[in-house]
């Protein structure tokens, strides 16, 4: 049988980064996320960062909540280099749990830095 292998460790990163996504397109925050599941806010991170696996259940709920197929959390990001996938994954996980206001002030930030960087 041929195909892709990945081992366990793997699948929970890719699904817990598939998560990751889709919650922070929607504007969820990980508390938001551990209310609709019935679950708690650390429980969730652990799920996101690929350190717990998601339930069959779970990611049937989750699918719901994003209006998506349960396909969409075991999807590759191919066309991504490993070195912009590893750093779009970090800058995810740091600012998964951010405030309007801290989000509001990351973007003020990197169009101030886009800013200086054209006039140079």
């Amino acid at each position: 049988m041929g195909g892709v292998t990945i081992n366990k460790a793997e699948m929970r990163v890719l699904v817990g980064t598939n998560i990751r996504r889709e919650r922070v397109a929607r504007g969820i925050t990980t508390d938001e996320l551990a209310s609709l599941l019935g679950h708690t806010p650390s429980s969730v991170g652990l799920i996101e960062r690929g350190d717990r696996g998601a339930s069959a259940f779970n990611l049937f709920k989750l699918s719901k909540i994003f209006n998506v197929s349960t396909d969409k959390f075991f999807e590759r990001a191919e066309t991504d280099e490993p070195q912009k996938r590893h750093v779009r994954e970090k800058l995810e996980s740091l600012i998964s749990d951010f405030s309007e206001e801290e989000l509001a002030f990351l973007v003020h930030v990197v169009k101030g830095v886009r800013d200086l960087n054209e006039e140079q």
